[in-house]
């Protein structure tokens, strides 16, 4: 038997190149291209924030993270 899939694996995996929405904190969110991931972190690019502050990219730690969502 191979190695376990995790459903935060393949959720994020058929969710990479797309428009995310992530909360880091209770109030703290951003939005962007789900660029890549990895068991520690989570890579955005084109990223803005609520009051549409921009940044070419962002690296959260998963742990980190209250929510992501799909846009």
């Amino acid at each position: 038997m191979g190695e376990k899939e995790y459903l935060l694996d393949r959720t994020l995996e058929s969710w990479r190149g797309k428009r995310v929405a992530l909360a880091i904190g209770s109030e703290q969110s951003f939005t962007g291209i789900l660029e890549d991931f990895d068991d520690e972190v989570v890579l955005l690019r084109d990223v803005s924030d609520v009051v549409q502050n921009r940044a070419k990219a962002l690296l959260v730690k998963i742990d980190d993270i209250n929510w992501i969502m799909l846009l």
